[in-house]
């Protein structure tokens, strides 16, 4: 469960500035990696909040989960790099081998996770004025502006 946890706060925690290109907007991001995939829709309003809406599937030693989270954090941009403060979380479904377990404990340290401050920050390239690459750790992440 903690892999999915490590992964949502990831996926919405990362996104620096280029210099001639604005992150603001809505993205569509992806990211797999071996044990779980994640698709976000993330709004960057000029008014320094970010909003997510986290999908995430995750293949587990013993267990198939499947989440979909809400986000809301304040971000900074600094030198490139994008950190944020989270405000607000709320799984809106969570999936353990097919069974609901939105209102389990594992959906609420799901929420518990996502609302952690861990200080991840990351650096953005961008391809294009519509492509743009989030490195924070190994697997990075493509989004592509809606």
């Amino acid at each position: 469960m903690k892999a999915v946890l490590t992964a949502a706060a990831v996926v919405l925690c990362t996104a620096p500035l280029g210099s001639a290109q604005s992150i603001l907007g809505t993205w569509t991001c992806a990211r797999t990696t071996a044990d779980n995939d994640a698709i976000s829709n993330v709004t960057f309003n000029d008014n320094g909040r970010l909003d997510a809406l986290v999908n995430i599937e995750f293949l587990g030693l013993d267990q198939e989960v499947s989440a979909q989270a809400r986000y809301r954090s304040d971000y900074q941009l600094d030198n490139g790099m994008l950190s944020d403060t989270p405000v607000s979380a709320y799984v809106n479904r969570l999936l353990i081998n097919g069974e609901d377990a939105t209102r389990s404990e594992h959906a609420d340290a799901l929420r518990q996770g996502l609302l952690e401050d861990n200080g991840v920050s990351a650096k953005v390239t961008f391809t294009s004025e519509n492509y743009m690459i989030l490195s924070a750790d190994n697997a990075p992440i493509n989004c592509v502006r809606m």
